[in-house]
């Protein structure tokens, strides 16, 4: 058996392991567009493809449309430092 084991270890020794880089988990693309996933009931899917089919627009420029039109924008601040303690955030709507 120790033969094989030899075997083993010599082949796996030829191989170089590449390391993966790291990706941006949301990377913005070139148009300032970013990607997302969403898990929604199928009924609310299909209410979705209905209303892009019927407006000439894909589910993505109606979920913009719906963000834009009907969620509030919110700013998030930062305090100065306080002697030697970081600074503290806050949001607060527009």
């Amino acid at each position: 058996m120790e033969g094989h084991e030899q075997g083993v270890e010599n082949a796996s020794e030829g191989k170089s392991r590449r390391t993966k880089t790291a990706k941006p988990k949301s990377p913005e693309r070139a148009n300032g567009k970013r990607s997302l996933n969403l898990s929604i009931p199928t009924e609310d899917h299909e209410r979705l493809a209905i209303h892009a089919l019927r407006r000439n627009l894909t589910i993505s420029e109606i979920v913009s449309q719906l963000a834009r039109e009907h969620l509030r924008e919110y700013h998030i601040t930062t305090t100065p430092q306080r002697s030697g303690k970081g600074g503290e955030n806050s949001v607060t709507p527009s």
